[in-house]
């Protein structure tokens, strides 16, 4: 009994840490392998938060402000998927990841341009909490992919990204 106890925990085990392995596929509905080339190298990450949880809590010190704000962010984040395509050169990618996007009432929330690579980010939303957050960015031979699944509010999201500016401009004043 004992012995058919081990294996059941140890078979749940691999089961659950399954999930948050390093695969070379993709990960996200949008992207056909076969629209690929054959050079372009493919890296895909899901990692659940309740296994990020408890590794990043006894990272964190108390008392710090943004240690703080990172302890509320992981709060609302339920899941974070990840994705890279190296060596790609091909711009149907992007066109695929726009038809998704409208495909799934996704609504861009900004869109920029920097040092030649383009951001995109685009929310679900379901009144005003945000769902999905969804990146995009694309450069000449690169692109990088990220969803994550959140319970956050636009309000908290704003106060997140305030609070990162005033930290910024505090360091740039010392």
């Amino acid at each position: 009994m004992k012995r058919l106890k081990i294996c059941f925990l140890l078979l749940m085990t691999s089961v659950l840490m399954q999930s948050c392995l390093v695969k070379s596929r993709p990960n996200m509905d949008f992207v056909n392998r076969h629209h690929l080339s054959k050079e372009a190298a493919v890296v895909s990450l899901n990692v659940p938060t309740y296994l990020v949880r408890p590794f990043v809590k006894n990272a964190l010190k108390d008392g710090d402000e943004d240690q703080e704000l990172i302890r509320f962010a992981l709060k609302k984040l339920k899941r974070v998927k990840m994705m890279t395509i190296s060596n790609s050169k091909n711009e149907r990618l992007m066109k695929d990841f726009q038809k998704y996007l409208i495909r799934n009432r996704f609504e861009e929330m900004a869109s920029l341009y920097s040092d030649g690579a383009r951001i995109s980010i685009n929310g679900k939303f379901k009144g005003n909490r945000i769902k999905r957050l969804m990146l995009g960015i694309a450069d000449d031979e690169d692109l990088v992919f990220v969803d994550i699944k959140s319970d956050l509010s636009i309000e908290e999201l704003s106060d997140m990204i305030q609070h990162y500016e005033g930290q910024q401009k505090r360091k740039a004043n010392m």
